[in-house]
């Protein structure tokens, strides 16, 4: 069995492990790769790419240089000290070649190089799929015969398979990044950081990508029963299948009856995942997308108690502390002017009245006059209106049911079609009206279908005033 430490070399992941400067050598590896977007090949002259890297790095020299790096040498050096790192056989990254017609060196990167460093830019910065082109292609594939006519299974079987399972790949990617943000989700622990997690969402790649599979416009669906039925066509037609199976064993290198089980078992993977696997993950992702709306009203909900809760939390701790103080008789040894603090037994519970600072009475020994200056009325209306700015939660209890009652008006009902769901206020506005519809005398009733709210698809549903 062929491994991948037969192919490359034996050092190869070295400068990345822990115990070197692995940051410094991931992050020169795609400077270098992406110096030879210019290039006509994967070659340049190494006196050049030595330049371009010193540049690099005394831009960079905090960020990337250590102590070692940087004692009695120049940038120049620092950099050809890389490249002979990175040329080593051991490490296998780059290699150098010299040309005897102009007697210069180049630096190649190899094969491995260039999947390497593309890995690292993936992890750093993934691109988003245009997942509709997948279905776009293997369409446009298999209605252009005429394109692949000589060779039926490089043209286009293998091409519609290499799309179908890019596809596949892709969205159970996308499933799975829905996933975790449903998990980070239930992390938040402040309007705020929910708040924002909310509107990342509402600003995701896989939102955008999920509308463009599903919009009615996109016509998506509609081309997986064409594809179906082309690709039936092919495998039942035994003179196309007798050229795609000619076309396997030439390009395969293998015998004919192993070519038409792979035949086979492509066509009928294609098949499987367009009539079944498609659906079934298309579903899967609408459920997670509704799932996390019920997910943030839930976590809304909860950090609307949890302050309630705590409350209740401090005021059990204070009264089993001045219970153990009583059984203990600590309370007989308090000043008088301690005592005076709490009056809970009295009470028998915590409240605003329930503890207080004692007063300092003083007897008036002298008259006192002070100066009083009178506020205008605008002064007055300013101080108001800062006030009431501070203390105004734009999405309380209060102002949701203002909200709900303006919308319905002399109606009963209100349909989530006629709910303005236009910008990020209007989402949040509408979650805290749901989040308190029970408390002001509202009932939320969901609904068959679905609907589309900006780049959102939205489960339908009914307000209905009790």
């Amino acid at each position: 069995m062929v491994s991948v430490f037969d192919i490359i070399p034996n050092n190869f992941f070295n400068p990345l492990s822990s115990n070197s400067n692995y940051r410094t050598n991931a992050a020169l590896l795609q400077f270098i790769y992406e110096q030879y977007d210019n290039e006509i090949s994967y070659r340049i002259k190494r006196n050049i790419l030595r330049d371009e890297m010193a540049y690099y790095i005394s831009e960079h020299a905090e960020e990337l240089l250590s102590d070692n790096d940087v004692s009695n040498k120049n940038y120049q050096d620092i950099s050809s000290d890389y490249l002979r790192k990175f040329t080593s056989k051991d490490v296998g990254w780059l290699e150098e070649e010299f040309d005897e017609t102009t007697f210069e060196k180049y630096i190649v990167i190899t094969e491995q190089g260039v999947m390497l460093a593309e890995l690292l830019i993936r992890l750093e910065r993934s691109e988003r799929e245009e997942l509709s082109s997948y279905m776009y292609n293997i369409y446009n594939t298999l209605q252009n015969q005429e394109q692949w006519n000589g060779d039926p299974y490089v043209g286009a079987l293998k091409n519609v398979y290499k799309n179908a399972k890019a596809l596949s790949k892709s969205l159970k990617k996308m499933s799975t990044y829905i996933r975790k943000t449903i998990e980070k989700l239930m992390k938040e622990i402040s309007y705020e950081s929910l708040t924002e997690n909310i509107i990342a969402y509402c600003d995701g790649d896989f939102i955008k990508e999920y509308a463009r599979l599903t919009k009615p416009q996109n016509n998506i669906h509609i081309y997986r029963g064409k594809i179906i039925t082309m690709l039936e066509q092919m495998q039942n037609d035994d003179d196309m299948y007798e050229l795609i199976t000619i076309g396997c064993v030439n390009e395969e290198d293998i015998e004919e009856w192993e070519a038409q089980e792979k035949i086979d078992l492509m066509f009928d993977t294609i098949k499987k995942f367009l009539k079944d696997d498609y659906l079934r993950i298309i579903a899967d992702i609408k459920h997670k997308l509704n799932l996390y709306i019920i997910m943030a009203l839930g976590r809304l909900r909860y950090l609307k108690n949890h302050e309630v809760d705590m409350r209740g939390h401090v005021e059990r701790t204070l009264k089993y502390m001045l219970d153990a103080m009583t059984e203990a008789g600590l309370k007989e040894d308090l000043p008088d002017e301690m005592s005076e603090m709490i009056r809970i037994n009295q009470n028998e519970y915590i409240d605003v009245q329930s503890i207080r600072m004692p007063q300092n009475r003083k007897r008036v020994r002298r008259q006192l006059v002070t100066e009083i200056e009178t506020l205008t009325e605008e002064d007055l209306y300013n101080f108001k209106k800062a006030y009431d700015k501070e203390a105004q939660n734009p999405y309380s209890k209060k102002i949701t049911k203002q909200y709900l009652k303006k919308l319905i008006g002399n109606r009963h009902e209100l349909s989530s079609d006629e709910v303005p769901l236009e910008t990020k206020e209007d989402l949040l506005m509408i979650l805290s009206a749901v989040a308190y519809a029970e408390e002001n005398g509202f009932k939320i009733e969901i609904e068959e279908g679905y609907f589309e709210a900006g780049k959102m698809v939205l489960r339908s549903f009914k307000i209905l005033e009790v």
